[in-house]
């Protein structure tokens, strides 16, 4: 009988959670929040230091809010904070290969300083900084010193890197969120995904090789010299929301041409404003049937004006190989009678074209308020699109009343079909 129960006890030796790999320990480590990760040091032995070579930190505003949960005063708050950034740096044997942290409001410079100088001598390849409720200020100069930086994210502050600075010559991927730009940022062939959202200063940005950028992302961060652009051969998706005014002042520009000269350009989004300086259907014509491999199109805010309508048509009937096409409308109900007239008479000189999208299997439509202008712009591709298998059609939030949904639902699906197999799909 004591036999049998002793063999039911492990022993030591049988402790499994203890003698799994030291590999597979950090794995489960990095997929837990850091708190959560530090208990473990309770387990055994075996686990005492493991949590300590975590190589992925993730010091974001939840872990802040968990730090702080129980105390009320602001000052309490930022020192408990601060305290316990400063405890897992110092016991963090291992490379922190991929860091994140929090800026909470009023934190003073010198912590951060602090952190920072620390991390530039771990190895760190992704670094994302989150300033988001402060005002912009200066990065700390250490932040200059990373040698192996890869990823960068960072919101709201100011670079103004040294002359020289080599900080940024092996990223890979650079996401700049409300970022002023004061000086000279190099970036070299390794770049391969850019996003610039609400900066300034876009001009301080230096490309020395630019063959490798596959993805660009640009919201409202104007004067960029757009002729480095020109030598983005590899570029693959480009998400534009600008002005016109942004590209009149950039040398004249052309955005159809600079377009067509990206030949692996396979995801487009453009703002509804940017259609206005493609130019006329001739120009259209020359330039928009070289993307052969667009396969992806959102055209955002498409609002009530005849260039802005007549050239987002145009480029959706040049592109050879358009497979999903998607639209968010932002027509004004209340345009004079006149300007609707005019929009609505050259969608139907449009209809009676002869335009096929051979490749185009899905249509999605936002916004819907009830124009018949959008009927027309519907019929045009229902009528075109042989391949047609979904169209997907929401309305705008504004419209409520159901006597009136009904009657635009019943319009649409009065509307001929060129493909057999093309449904209409009202989402919510």
């Amino acid at each position: 009988m004591n036999g049998s129960m002793s063999s039911l006890c492990p022993s030591p030796d049988d402790d499994r959670l203890s003698n799994l790999p030291v590999a597979l320990k950090q794995t489960i480590l990095d997929l837990v929040p850091v708190r959560d990760a530090a208990r473990t040091c309770i387990l055994s032995k075996a686990w005492r230091e493991t949590w300590t070579m975590r190589s992925c930190l993730v010091l974001n505003k939840l872990f802040y809010l968990q730090v702080i949960s129980n105390k009320n005063e602001e000052a309490e708050q930022l020192s408990a904070f601060s305290s316990a950034l400063d405890k897992i740096f110092a016991v963090q044997t291992g490379p922190m290969v991929d860091t994140e942290i929090y800026i909470p409001p009023k934190l003073e410079s010198h912590h951060i300083h602090h952190w920072i100088q620390h991390l530039t001598e771990k190895d760190v390849e992704v670094f994302r900084l989150d300033n988001a409720e402060n005002d912009a200020c200066l990065v700390p100069s250490v932040f200059f010193d990373f040698a192996k930086l890869k990823v960068l994210e960072i919101d709201k502050w100011i670079l103004s890197p040294p002359p020289e600075s080599r900080c940024f010559s092996n990223l890979v991927s650079v996401d700049l969120i409300r970022v002023s730009i004061s000086a000279p940022v190099s970036f070299r062939a390794q770049l391969q995904d850019l996003e610039l959202r609400i900066c300034n200063g876009i001009k301080h940005l230096v490309f020395t090789n630019i063959n490798n950028l596959k993805r660009l992302y640009m919201v409202h961060s104007p004067e960029i010299d757009w002729r480095w652009l020109e030598k983005a051969n590899g570029l693959e998706q480009l998400t534009l929301v600008l002005t016109p005014a942004d590209f009149h002042k950039s040398k004249s520009v052309s955005l159809i041409r600079l377009l067509s000269n990206s030949p692996g350009l396979s995801v487009l989004f453009i703002h509804g404003s940017l259609l206005e300086i493609l130019g006329g259907p001739h120009t259209m014509r020359t330039h928009a049937t070289r993307m052969v491999n667009l396969k992806i199109l959102n055209l955002c805010s498409v609002s009530f004006k005849l260039f802005r309508i007549a050239n987002g048509l145009s480029l959706i009937r040049c592109l050879p190989n358009l497979q999903i096409l998607l639209v968010k409308l932002d027509f004004n109900v209340t345009s004079s009678n006149h300007i609707i007239s005019i929009i609505e008479s050259h969608l139907e000189s449009q209809s009676r074209k002869d335009a096929v999208l051979d490749n185009l299997t899905t249509v999605q439509i936002s916004g819907l308020v009830g124009l018949r202008a959008e009927l027309l712009f519907s019929k045009i591709l229902l009528a075109s699109s042989p391949s047609l298998e979904d169209m997907f059609l929401s309305f705008r939030t504004d419209v409520s009343y159901p006597n009136e949904i009904l009657r635009i639902k019943q319009e649409f699906s009065k509307l001929p079909r060129k493909s057999q197999k093309a449904e209409l799909l009202w989402c919510n």
